[in-house]
C-alpha cells in the first residue's frame, strides 16, 4: 500500500472521528478558518510596532514566500484534496505561512511565536477534519514553511544589521 494511501486513510479516520463528536465538524471548520486572519493580525501589529518592525518584515517575508513556493509546489503536484476543491492540496499553503511565520516570530519574541504555533497546529488539524488538507499535506507544508523561515533568517541577517543603524530593531 502506497504512502499516500495509507494517508487518505488516517485523514478519513480523523474525518470519521470529528464528525462522531457533537459539533465536531463545525468546530474543525471553525479552527480550519480562523489561521489566516490570526496570522494577518500577527504580522500586521508586529509590523506596526516600531521596536518589532524588523520582525514583522522577516514575518511577512518567510509568511509569503512559503505559501508562494507552496502554491508552485501543490499547483505542480496536482495530488487531489479529500474534498470537492479543484486545486490540488499537496502540500499546504496555509501550513507552510503559519509555521514559517510562527518561527520567524519565535527568536525575538517567543510568546508570540509559541501563542502562534499552538493556533497553527489547531487551524491545521481543523484543515484534516473538515476534509480540506490530507495529514501529509499539512506535514509537508509545515516542513517546507520550516525550511523557508530558516533561509529567511539567513538572508535576511545581514540586512538585520542595516535596520539597526537606521533605528529599527
Amino acid at each position: 500500500m502506497s504512502l499516500f494511501r495509507h494517508d487518505r486513510r488516517l485523514g478519513e479516520n480523523i474525518r470519521t472521528r470529528v464528525e462522531r463528536l457533537p459539533g465536531g465538524l463545525a468546530l474543525a471548520k471553525g479552527a480550519a478558518n480562523v489561521v489566516s486572519p490570526l496570522f494577518h493580525l500577527a504580522v500586521g501589529a508586529t509590523l506596526a510596532e516600531p521596536g518589532h518592525r524588523a520582525t514583522g518584515i522577516r514575518m511577512l517575508a518567510a509568511g509569503v514566500g512559503a505559501a508562494m513556493i507552496a502554491r508552485a509546489l501543490r499547483d505542480r503536484i496536482g495530488r487531489p484534496r479529500p474534498g470537492d476543491r479543484e486545486e490540488g492540496g499537496f502540500p499546504s499553503r496555509h501550513a507552510a505561512a503559519a509555521t514559517a511565520i510562527a518561527m520567524t516570530a519565535a527568536p525575538r519574541r517567543p510568546t508570540m511565536g509559541l501563542a502562534l504555533s499552538v493556533i497553527a497546529a489547531v487551524g491545521l488539524l481543523g484543515r484534516i477534519g473538515s476534509g480540506q488538507h490530507e495529514p501529509a499535506d499539512i506535514v509537508a507544508g509545515a516542513l517546507l514553511g520550516a525550511l523557508v523561515a530558516s533561509v529567511v533568517a539567513l538572508l535576511l541577517a545581514p540586512a538585520r544589521l542595516l535596520l539597526r543603524g537606521v533605528g529599527v530593531r
